[in-house]
């Protein structure tokens, strides 16, 4: 398949992807109220995560060898790090959303780690440590930018429904409905080069699923914590 029609039908599966009809997502879509005590929990289990997820970016910049896509993962880095700006960065925007819903902002190592993010956390580290470059790409600069948009549109539905919640305190997920799709551009335009065999594109879809496959398992485990 042609490079750009296989990226156009990645980005089709990823914009239906069953991720979005599970009860996690259906449950903040179809969200009457959400209740502060349920919001801080959610706010604190989800946290471990939110400070890891440029580091996957990062380690998979050290293993691409193209410095056009080491560029494109240098950019989305420096985004994530606020451009510079400690309280732009994406961590300080997520504590502010903490400390919007009522949450004591602790150090990181005082919160806990559900089994499920354990596991994402080890197959997104060992994947962008020492798997295949190609898919480690495919997880950081697709599988975790492309379907955000639609992702953090439906939690903002959620969000909204908390008591007192400041929209100022959601910019974290405000912002990301349009900054990853110009992140998800970027690294289609870097990696469509390395997209022209069935072998490359098998690669990729590989990468893809290990991330949307693992984020699925961890949505469902909060969804088990915070909701039944």
């Amino acid at each position: 398949m042609e490079a750009k029609q296989f990226l156009q039908n990645v980005k089709n599966q990823l914009d239906t992807h069953i991720l979005f009809s599970d009860r996690f997502i259906q449950h903040f879509e179809g969200m009457h109220i959400f209740e502060r005590s349920k919001a801080q929990m959610f706010a604190e289990l989800y946290y471990p995560h939110i400070l890891r997820t440029r580091l996957y970016q990062a380690s998979t910049l050290g293993i691409v060898q193209d410095e056009k896509i080491q560029f494109v993962l240098a950019e989305i880095v420096h985004d994530e790090y606020g451009l510079g700006d400690e309280a732009q960065s994406h961590m300080q925007l997520y504590r502010n959303f903490m400390q919007g819903v009522g949450c004591e902002v602790l150090a990181a190592e005082n919160y806990e780690i559900i089994p499920e993010l354990k596991k994402y956390i080890s197959e997104m580290e060992e994947l962008t440590r020492n798997g295949d470059w190609l898919s480690a790409v495919a997880a950081v600069g697709i599988a975790s930018e492309w379907p955000i948009p639609k992702y953090y549109t439906s939690l903002l539905k959620g969000f909204r429904k908390i008591p007192n919640i400041q929209e100022k305190d959601l910019e974290l997920f405000t912002s990301h409905v349009t900054l990853d799709v110009e992140h998800s551009r970027m690294i289609e335009e870097a990696v469509l080069p390395h997209l022209e065999t069935a072998s490359q594109q098998n690669r990729f879809m590989q990468g893809i699923n290990i991330n949307m496959n693992a984020r699925r398992k961890l949505l469902d485990a909060l969804y088990e914590r915070v909701f039944v």
